[in-house]
């Protein structure tokens, strides 16, 4: 009896410790893209790339403020992002819980786009090595907890 029991909880212990958990880097929908930069420079208005969340809502007195997991559904909830070399475009990451929050930046075509997992990560490497010298996908993206 004691020698099933302890077989049984073996074999769960190696099905536990077998699941492995997802990279943060590869949660949620992404896309990389080389965007012109907005903003005239103010605090109001910093420069940023475009389609990148600004301003911060901020919640008026009274009203009862939304929960994050509603405020964030169908919209980009993270970016980052490193100027190009001249200076006049930025690469950024956008991430979002649903691929339906990309649609205005997939129909920009002044806004070069690539869909993770879509799109070879040597593909997107060389494509945005035009704007930014020795880019590459390692050292950049945003991680989400």
């Amino acid at each position: 009896m004691t020698q099933r029991l302890f077989t049984g909880l073996l074999l769960l212990a190696g099905v536990v410790c077998a699941q492995h958990s997802v990279d943060p880097k590869n949660l949620y929908h992404r896309i990389v893209c080389v965007t012109p930069l907005t903003g005239s420079g103010t605090a109001t208005d910093p420069v940023r790339p475009k389609y990148a969340p600004w301003p911060l809502p901020v919640p008026q007195m009274g009203t009862p403020t939304p929960s994050p997991a509603v405020q964030a559904q169908g919209e980009i909830i993270a970016f980052s992002y490193v100027l190009s070399d001249d200076g006049q475009h930025a690469i950024v990451e956008f991430l979002a819980r649903n691929r339906s929050a990309f649609t205005p930046i997939l129909n920009d075509s002044s806004v070069q786009t690539f869909e993770k997992g879509q799109v070879t990560k040597a593909a997107i490497e060389t494509a945005i090595q035009k704007y930014r010298k020795n880019f590459s996908l390692d050292q950049f993206g945003t991680v989400m907890p």
